[in-house]
């Protein structure tokens, strides 16, 4: 059987617009998001649920650095996070900026490829490394 898509992502073998990695967790940029800038973050091991990954705890805590540096680099009022695990059998946290108002996430695919993905990707990489590394 083929590995999932984010196991393809964690070993490099299929491209995504990466903004955090280290040994063990990858962020990268929704290719169907529901808002700007909306990352998923997984972890690179496979495992089914996100209740199933060991350190789910370390997991949490290198997500609220990540919302702590997107936030003002993209101008979002808040962020939202999701597990909801149907469409990838891979353990994932959803990172949505929201901007007011807020949206109601549905598991499905949202916009599509922002055309400044790769400004956008960057932006947030810079950020994230300042955030996590201080």
């Amino acid at each position: 059987m083929d590995p999932c898509i984010f196991c393809r992502i964690a070993d490099k073998s299929t491209p995504a617009d990466v903004v955090y990695e280290d040994q063990h967790y990858l962020a990268f940029l929704d290719k169907y998001p529901q808002s700007p800038g909306q990352l998923q973050f997984i972890p690179k091991k496979h495992y089914r649920w996100i209740y199933e990954v060991p350190q789910m705890g370390e997991m949490f805590t290198i997500a609220q650095k990540i919302i702590r540096a997107i936030i003002p680099v993209l101008g979002a009022s808040h962020v939202t996070l999701a597990t909801f695990g149907q469409q990838v059998g891979h353990a994932h946290l959803w990172i949505v900026p929201q901007y007011g108002g807020g949206i109601r996430l549905k598991e499905k695919l949202g916009q599509g490829q922002r055309s400044d993905r790769r400004e956008l990707t960057t932006k947030i990489r810079e950020a994230i490394e300042k955030e996590v590394f201080v």
